[in-house]
């Protein structure tokens, strides 16, 4: 593969296709849909090729002269501000020489010039997503002749953004991968042989690799290495490394002599990734990747000198890359790979600590990469505390007369928010900011989330998130009809909760309680009334899940234990 030259877009580009609920579009359709005004939510996997659509979206739009103009973002970049200032950030990179006047970027928003592709929602730390999340809201209803498209791994919160229409990138299908290897600038003779290899039977073994573009790129480099293809995601990115540290003095006339050897490296590269990974940084400044390296270099009792360590990053296995004044990851996944390696084999006396954090970020790999790795330590580490701390509350003792036990003790929220927008000083304009949203408590959700990852849980591709998939029913959205015909200037918001016997709800008008108030809280409490038996196959759903769950983890807990007594049998340790 060309590493020390670019390639353009369109020599390796392949249409792509997009699932909104149960309909499948191309990538063509979704482009028509944004150009029309539609608003769009692009979710998916890392690796799925969101940054690619979003750049053939920008260059499709550019090439095409119009009233229309294009303006690419990378979100990422935000994480260098001190306060986050959407509208301002967006004005400033329009005008990078000279800054654009505020009036002039409210003219041209107001007449709907721009259309914004902002990339990356999830590369931004956790703590500001929220603000940023308001920021975005707001602006794509201020300025509502605009179009906003924003890409983003999976996230709950884009279900209550109703302004927006979501879309999952879709898995490859067979003759999409042919033609992405077919494209990509490889020897001829690997790439052959590797398309022998990619029969119907052979794709369908593989689908979880080959579905995904970065990864089925990868099993080609791999596969002409190793000649066989792993089923577990750990020994990939294994396998990846080990061909990507030997391949690249291969394709060059010379060997450079590197800081650190094979071992030595990944020591300080997944030092380097889990330390990063859990401040949640994703590029660095050269004085911050220095600092990262530094500190790596600090535990591993390494004496070579950072520049050396950050020129193995980038040249001696292209993990790391320098994008304009920033370095980033080659790609995301490969952090989340060595930050789990680190975990398991290089501090697993760590992981405990480390996990109070990690666990929080349930649309990551790294739970469920670290008990492929060591089932035994995520066990002890997670499982036996989780568990032990759901007993203690008497989670599992259900009583049969309870018809909300699960309900009620996971603490599952059900709001549905209506909120007016200032556009002007002389008019409001309705804008539905938080939408209809389903939560439970955290320790909750952390635990179904990540459990049923490892499990190997599949969520449906409307949801992509397992405990809101157990909390979802499509009838209870009867029960917000009163609030959604309000059309005076009032925030309301209606919640649903539980006791174990019964659901409650409450309306709450936060600015002036509207004259038909007391008609709207009763009729919302005739409709939860009506819900009692869309809210029981929710509560059914969630003890088969959560009892299948606890089966689970006991066996597992089960196993490690007995694991540890022969292995004390046979030392002969009592």
């Amino acid at each position: 593969m060309q590493k020390d030259s670019d390639v353009d877009l369109y020599d390796v580009f392949v249409h792509s296709k997009f699932k909104s609920a149960d309909n499948l579009i191309s990538d063509r359709k979704l482009i028509e849909k944004f150009i029309e005004g539609k608003n769009i939510v692009i979710n998916g996997n890392g690796g799925a090729g969101k940054t690619f659509f979003m750049r053939h979206l920008w260059l499709t739009i550019f090439s095409n002269p119009g009233a229309l103009t294009p303006i690419f973002l990378e979100l990422r970049q935000l994480s260098d501000l001190t306060k986050i200032d959407l509208k301002t950030f967006i004005r400033r990179t329009i005008s990078n020489h000279r800054e654009l006047s505020e009036d002039l970027f409210e003219h041209f928003c107001q007449q709907g010039r721009f259309c914004f592709l902002l990339d990356g929602f999830d590369e931004i730390a956790q703590e500001h997503r929220e603000e940023l999340q308001k920021q975005i809201l707001l602006l794509s209803s201020i300025y509502n002749k605009c179009s906003f498209a924003v890409s983003s791994r999976f996230e709950k919160r884009f279900a209550g953004w109703q302004n927006f229409e979501i879309f999952e990138s879709a898995p490859f299908e067979l003759d999409q991968v042919k033609s992405l290897v077919e494209k990509v600038p490889f020897d001829q003779e690997s790439k052959k042989t590797f398309l022998k290899k990619l029969t119907p039977e052979f794709f369908s073994q593989n689908k979880s690799f080959l579905s995904n573009p970065l990864l089925a790129i990868m099993m080609m480099m791999t596969f002409r290495e190793n000649m066989d293809i792993p089923r577990r995601m750990n020994i990939f990115y294994d396998q990846a490394f080990n061909t990507l540290y030997q391949w690249h003095d291969a394709t060059k006339a010379y060997s450079r002599s590197k800081a650190l050897d094979i071992e030595d490296f990944q020591k300080s590269f997944g030092m380097f990734c889990l330390l990063s990974y859990y401040k949640q940084s994703f590029e660095f400044t050269k004085s911050e990747i220095i600092n990262y390296i530094s500190l790596s270099s600090k535990f591993c009792a390494f004496a070579h000198s950072p520049e050396d360590i950050l020129e193995d990053y980038e040249e001696s296995v292209n993990l790391i890359k320098q994008d304009g004044l920033k370095y980033t990851f080659i790609h995301r996944s490969f952090q989340e790979y060595f930050a789990a390696y680190a975990l398991v084999r290089i501090v697993p006396d760590k992981f405990g600590e480390f996990l109070t954090e990690i666990k929080k970020r349930t649309s990551d790999n790294i739970i469920a990469m670290c008990f492929e790795m060591n089932p035994r330590l995520v066990v002890k580490e997670y499982i036996v505390p989780e568990i032990k701390r759901f007993d203690d509350k008497k989670l599992f003792s259900i009583k049969r007369s309870e018809p909300f036990y699960f309900l009620n003790r996971t603490k599952s929220i059900y709001t549905y928010m209506v909120s007016y927008v200032p556009r002007n000083t002389r008019r409001r304009v309705k804008s539905v900011t938080e939408g209809m949203s389903m939560e439970m408590s955290e320790e909750f959700s952390y635990f179904i989330e990540n459990v049923g990852r490892i499990m190997g849980k599949r969520t449906s591709s409307f949801i992509r998130n397992f405990s809101r998939e157990l909390l979802f029913e499509r009838d209870m959205f009867r029960i917000f009809e009163p609030v959604q015909g309000i059309t005076s200037p009032v925030d309301v918001s209606v919640r649903v909760t539980f006791t174990p016997d019964k659901i409650e709800s409450a309306v709450d008008f936060e600015n002036t309680r509207p004259d038909n108030a007391a008609q709207i809280e009763d009729q919302i409490a005739v409709e939860v009334d009506k819900s009692s038996e869309c809210f029981s196959k929710v509560e059914a759903r969630i003890r088969t899940e959560m009892k299948a769950m606890e089966t689970w983890c006991r066996s597992e807990i089960a196993k490690a234990e007995k694991g540890g007594r022969s292995l004390n049998e046979i030392l002969g340790i009592d």
